[in-house]
């Protein structure tokens, strides 16, 4: 009996001491980011005149607009072990509808404010008809998203008739041509878009259901979550999201045109493993995504004033995801994408 006690104490220890473990560990991985963000800032500074410049700091915030809007939209969408490759098309179409919904110089609409609600619901739409595919047809999601790509491209081109309109709403482009604190208007949105994310995702049933779905989809549909429902918002959400980038795009531009999406799902995704977000599902956050646009948007400002080419960019940017993947992939021992 004694034993077989002291036997059951030491596989207790055993077990305690591998959860302490563990735990170091992801204390461990979380600061990773922040001190990835800290040790660019420290060698950008040293190796590239004017980067640590007040101005310089200000300008990348304002940088972060659009990388930050996805990046939001598909964090959700990976928190469930999702991947969602409609982010080029959708943002381009949201562009494109916005330019022509507010004052512009191809037709007689000026819907003002709702047409940039109408636009961003039009990306709910779309992200909603992904998630209904991918739950109901049991299609992967990152081919039902990357044929909606095409689909939201070609529908942008066609509304447009591959011509740019100019926006003429004034209220429209001084989102992006006024600032406060000397940040874009548009930055501002994207943060205060990030606030929301955060509360949803720390503060409401919706949030946690995301992480259980993504750590093991079997145990919160045995407890009555209604795993359809909560997919369906997090693509939802998503849509919205990017096509909310589309609009920022669009008055950062001040056109609409089928560009305007172009080579932005790549960053969005580098930014989001970066941060701490495993592709598995169940792990990291939006926190971990702003950190994680705040990384890439700093690299590349660095990169640009050391005269950097941008295919070199690319190719860094690839390194680098292809390096947060493996080490998301070797935590969760599953599968990356579903």
């Amino acid at each position: 009996m004694a034993i077989k006690n002291a036997s059951a104490a030491s596989v207790a220890d055993q077990f305690v001491q591998k959860i302490e473990r563990q735990n170091r560990k992801d204390k461990i991985i979380q600061l990773v980011p922040v001190c990835v963000l800290v040790g660019l800032f420290v060698i950008f500074s040293i190796a590239a005149p004017g980067f640590a410049s007040i101005e310089n700091v200000i300008t990348m915030l304002g940088q972060t607009a659009t990388p930050l809007a996805i990046s939001l939209g598909i964090t959700f969408v990976i928190l469930i072990g999702c991947i969602d490759l409609s982010v080029d098309g959708v943002m381009s179409l949201g562009g494109c509808a916005v330019s022509m919904l507010v004052m512009n110089t191809m037709n007689s609409m000026n819907l003002g404010v709702f047409g940039i609600v109408l636009t961003i619901g039009i990306g709910a739409l779309i992200g909603f008809l992904i998630g209904l595919i991918h739950v109901k047809a049991r299609i992967p999601s990152f081919m039902v998203s990357f044929g909606f790509s095409g689909i939201a491209m070609g529908a942008a081109t066609a509304i447009t008739g591959a011509v740019a309109p100019n926006i003429m709403d004034e209220g429209f482009r001084n989102l992006a041509l006024r600032s406060f604190l000397g940040i874009p208007y548009i930055a501002w949105i994207s943060f205060i878009m990030f606030a929301v994310a955060y509360i949803l995702q720390e503060y409401t049933a919706f949030g946690r259901y995301l992480f259980a779905i993504g750590n093991d989809e079997s145990i919160p549909k045995m407890t009555g979550v209604n795993i359809t429902a909560v997919k369906l918002k997090a693509f939802i959400w998503s849509g919205a999201m990017i096509s909310l980038a589309g609009v920022l795009g669009a008055a950062r531009l001040g056109m609409g045109t089928v560009l305007i999406g172009k080579n932005n799902l790549f960053p969005a995704m580098t930014a989001v493993v970066l941060g701490g977000t495993a592709l598995t599902g169940g792990k990291g956050g939006v926190l971990n995504t702003l950190l994680g646009v705040l990384i890439v948007t700093e690299l590349n400002n660095g990169l640009v004033l050391l005269g950097v080419s941008p295919d070199i960019q690319t190719g860094i940017q690839s390194v680098i995801i292809l390096a947060a993947v493996a080490l998301s992939s070797v935590r969760g021992r599953r599968v990356v994408s579903k």
